[in-house]
């Protein structure tokens, strides 16, 4: 048994899972990430692909799953008690899926699964810039999808039936269509998976762009923002655009909110 307790997190995303080991006092001690096949998103595929990583970093870090006092998990969607996940946009197939029982049975230490951007909120809070007696944030996470936490008088806020979900705020009137089956949503607009799709569509339609000459598969949002750096214009529209309805959301949640602090968590 090793002398500092020891935890294992894991990240689910919508393309992929990273996994990390941390100590009592919130040191990170060895991380890995990886990106799943893209059939394979199913919740067997996507525990085993995240098991999987978690051995890689156990054994890079000399450590077993007996050393382990605990494995937290987040991910996307709205859950239920005892980590049920009752639906996730970017997993359309996951409905009423026990995640936090399937990690349990196939690790056999305790585990404890919450949304995503509540399980980053509440780590700012931790070891973050919250930590010292901040006691009114909140947090947008910036991913495939777009991830919002809440914290309010020290507590974290999670709504009535789990269900608070920034990222499917309505930002545009009968807008584009988003993974949640509603139209207009923030993260339509301002998420990387949004910004690849609309790249996409204006590359297939013929538009412009030093993008054009790379395959589909080769283009990232990361890729997308080093491009605009260089001067694209479609590149640059594309970002401009996600940044507008980014920044009219975040007012909206400051105004309704008043928090003393404001975080963007780039996932």
């Amino acid at each position: 048994m090793t002398a500092t307790m020891m935890f294992a997190g894991v990240d689910i995303g919508a393309t992929g899972v990273k996994v990390g080991v941390v100590t009592s006092e919130g040191a990170v001690v060895a991380r890995e990430q990886e990106n799943y096949h893209p059939e394979k998103h199913e919740p067997q595929d996507v525990v085993d692909l995240a098991i999987s990583v978690l051995h890689k970093v156990l054994e890079a870090t000399r450590l077993g799953l007996g050393d382990l006092e605990a494995v937290g998990v987040g991910c996307p969607g709205v859950l239920e008690a005892g980590g049920v996940i009752r639906a996730a946009a970017n997993f359309p197939s996951w409905l009423d899926v026990p995640l936090q029982q399937v990690f349990t049975n196939t690790l056999g230490r305790p585990v404890t699964v919450c949304n995503d951007a509540d399980a980053a909120i509440l780590a700012e809070q931790w070891v973050g810039t919250a930590k010292g007696g901040i006691k009114d944030f909140i947090m947008l996470t910036l991913g495939t999808g777009v991830g919002f936490g809440v914290v309010a008088n020290g507590e974290l806020v999670r709504g009535g039936s789990n269900a608070i979900e920034g990222g499917h705020m309505i930002v545009e009137r009968n807008g584009r269509p988003c993974g949640c089956s509603q139209r207009g949503c923030l993260e339509a607009y301002s998420s990387a998976g949004a910004l690849m799709s609309q790249v996409q569509e204006h590359l297939r339609a013929g538009r412009d762009s030093s993008l054009a000459k790379y395959s589909e598969a080769d283009i990232n949002a990361e890729f997308v923002f080093k491009h605009a750096a260089e001067g694209d214009d479609l590149c640059k529209h594309l970002i401009e655009e996600a940044a507008d309805y980014l920044g009219f959301a975040c007012v909206t949640f400051c105004r309704m909110l008043d928090p003393e602090v404001k975080l963007l968590l780039f996932m």
